[in-house]
């Protein structure tokens, strides 16, 4: 007997199972009604498209035939017609002689253009019946008020005009649909006799005629059709929904048994006999469901067949014809034409397939060629399984094939292009090892002339130094030749007090004094040059205008001795930061070249101005002399290393050089010069 929870738990089980079933089964009658809805909405577009067809042709056929009756009129310059109430003289023909005649008999008789003939016959075919199409002969230039074209007509002239041959659409006219067609008229050499006061020549386009067949007669003829084609699709759409039902009631009738048979199987062995009935009916389910899954295999796109242990096939799907081009009754009538189609390359992977299998029992899928009957070859993804009777007897193979031809090219050209790519790689890691090793040797060149650069450069201003300090012993001896001469004086003028015996110990209290003070001031000019000349160690703020005026005092004997004026023009205010006394010994070279240009050229008032300012927040020394400047070949060198146009014993060529380093390296600033009126002017920015 049954548990009380056992039999809960199959309930529940028992109502899961019902839901998915019927979900199942919603689902296949959601996609079953949109599948035959598309389908119905596909052929309802189809008939639409076979009534425009339809029209369009007729149309046509209305133009081929007024277009006859104008050419046929046009070859006999018209026709004459009995003057009535409905074919009046053309008033638009009055310029033609003959217009009207009278017949020996007395008849009146009037000609009818083909223009005129044409708008007649499509006057009579409105009155005759209204499935008939409306024809309109116009242009841009009517002689006739009411042959003016309408708006889409005049569009249709102008694309005529550019080459147009035929316009057609489908228009709404009084509320109902239309086919609109227009053609142009083409001058020919017999439409002149009518039509050349207007200017027209032979091959112009004069205008057109345009036809416009109702549509709704063939849409009426057709609504029959629809309605035949929406009962069909219903009639299948109900028989779809049929079909699920059963088939979904069936499965939640064999669901339902299967779960009585195990939860009986387990408790109930009485009830063997009923089991095993309850079984059959799930296998006559089952097969009936492999009815269905065959319906659906007919319209799978892959190639599905199922192959017997002989070699014939038991079932093979229509899409084979898309995947081979070969038919179904081929297949059956020719048992080797599976095994033929192969390529001969394949042929053995295919043979010996069905003994490799996965640890689940299952042949494993390849990938294989066929030669399809045109000859074209193509890629195939074939999975099979075997198949076995109820009485576990093997009943063949189930196979499915999948077209993989265009992943298959893919692939290759993905290849391809993985190969190529790493070879491009390749080489560029090669290349980047190259540049690497190159970079490597190129950072040691480069330390190494860093290096020896700094070592000449360093070697550069100490050769500055020493210039610097040759210049400084001229200063001194510019500075202490005064003193030195006082000193003298003082001597004799003791001597000669002595030797007259007049010195007294005041006088010569005052002589020794004064002789002191001199000393004093030479000791202080040495202490003042040395201070000049000792490095700086550490940058600070120091004022421009007071490093100017010291620099000044060392050098001014000496541009004294020379007649060098010198103006200056201070500001207190400006300062900058870096090495005061490098920044001195630059001031110190800028003006000894300024000294030795004046003196070298004998200038008659040689002058230097000095002047001291600031612009966009950097300290600005400009050192102007008037002494000739300095010829354009020149100037482009002179802070080059070593470059001088002075004699050996009287520049090194590395004064400029030095003091260049010293303002835009050592102290970020920059050291410019130019020429000016009558001289060369320099610039100090920090």
């Amino acid at each position: 007997m049954q548990t009380p929870q056992l039999t809960r738990n199959l309930m529940d089980e028992d109502t899961l199972l019902a839901r998915k079933i019927r979900l199942f089964a919603w689902t296949l009658a959601v996609f079953w009604t949109l599948l035959i809805c598309v389908s119905w909405l596909w052929n309802l577009h189809a008939e639409q498209k076979v009534f425009h067809k339809v029209a369009l042709a007729e149309a046509r056929a209305v133009i081929e035939r007024d277009a006859l009756y104008r050419r046929w009129g046009s070859s006999h310059g018209g026709v004459y017609v009995p003057v009535t109430q409905q074919s009046p003289p053309n008033p638009y023909l009055s310029h033609i002689a003959e217009r009207d005649i009278r017949t020996p008999s007395g008849k009146q008789l009037t000609l009818i253009n083909p223009a005129y003939m044409t708008r007649q016959v499509n006057e009579l075919s409105k009155e005759g019946s209204p499935f008939l199409g409306r024809a309109h002969i116009t242009s841009l230039k009517p002689l006739r008020p009411e042959n003016a074209a309408d708006r889409w007509e005049d569009a249709a002239l102008r694309s005529f005009e550019s080459g147009s041959h035929e316009v057609s659409a489908v228009v709404t006219i009084d509320e109902k649909p239309y086919m609109r067609l227009m053609r142009p008229f083409i001058t020919e050499k017999p439409c002149l006799k009518c039509h050349a006061s207007q200017g027209y020549t032979v091959g112009s386009v004069r205008g057109g005629i345009s036809v416009s067949i109702p549509l709704q007669p063939l849409m009426d003829a057709g609504s029959s059709q629809m309605l035949g084609s929406l009962a069909f699709h219903g009639m299948i759409w109900i028989l779809g929904l049929g079909v699920t039902g059963a088939g979904a009631r069936k499965l939640s009738q064999s669901a339902h048994a299967q779960k009585q048979f195990e939860n009986e199987l387990h408790h109930q062995t009485l009830q063997l006999e009923e089991e095993i009935a309850e079984h059959q009916m799930a296998q006559e389910s089952l097969q009936e469901s492999e009815s269905h899954l065959k319906i659906v295999a007919d319209y799978s796109s892959n190639w599905e067949y199922w192959r017997l242990p002989d070699g014939k096939f038991l079932y093979m799907s229509p899409s084979v014809m898309l995947l081979t081009g070969y038919t179904i009754e081929e297949f059956s009538n020719n048992s080797e034409l599976l095994q033929t189609i192969i390529h001969l390359d394949d042929r053995e992977l295919f043979r010996h397939h069905i003994h490799e299998s996965d640890s689940h029992g299952q042949i494993l899928p390849i990938e294989m060629r066929i030669l399809c009957k045109g000859g074209e070859v193509r890629w195939i993804s074939h999975v099979c399984q075997q198949v076995f009777t109820p009485d576990g007897l093997p009943w063949g193979w189930r196979a499915s094939n999948q077209d993989i031809t265009d992943r298959k090219q893919m692939e290759h050209e993905l290849f391809e292009q993985t190969e190529e790519l790493e070879e491009e790689i390749a080489e560029r890691e090669a290349a980047q090892a190259n540049l690497e090793e190159l970079n490597h040797s190129l950072e040691e060149r480069i330390d190494l002339a860093v290096a020896d650069l700094r070592h000449k450069d360093q070697t550069l201003i100490q050769q500055g130094r020493l210039a610097a300090m040759g210049e400084m012993i001229n200063n001194i001896a510019h500075q202490w030749r005064q003193p030195l001469n006082n000193i003298g004086l003082i001597i004799q003028n003791l001597q000669y007090s002595f030797e007259a015996g007049t010195i007294t110990n005041d006088e010569l209290k005052v002589e020794i004094g004064t002789a002191m003070d001199v000393i004093i001031h030479m000791s202080h000019t040495i202490d003042d040059f040395r201070n000049f000349f000792r490095e700086d160690k550490q940058k600070c703020v120091f004022s421009v205008g007071k490093t100017v005026h010291q620099t000044l005092e060392f050098i001014s004997a000496a541009l004294t001795c020379h007649n060098v004026q010198v103006e200056f023009e201070d500001n207190e205010a400006v300062t900058a930061v870096g090495y005061q006394n490098e920044y001195a010994q630059v001031l110190l070279n800028i003006l000894a070249n300024a000294r030795e240009a004046c003196v070298e050229r004998s200038v008659a008032a040689p002058c230097i101005h000095i002047r001291v300012t600031s612009e966009t927040g950097r300290s600005v020394v400009s050192i102007r002399d008037n002494c000739g400047g300095i010829s354009d070949e020149i100037m482009p060198k002179i802070f080059d290393p070593y470059f001088t146009t002075r004699a050996p014993d009287k520049g090194t060529g590395i004064g400029l050089y030095m003091s260049k380093v010293i303002i835009e390296q050592n102290m970020g600033g920059r050291l410019t010069a130019g020429n000016i009126k009558d001289g060369v002017e320099f610039r100090i920015e920090v």
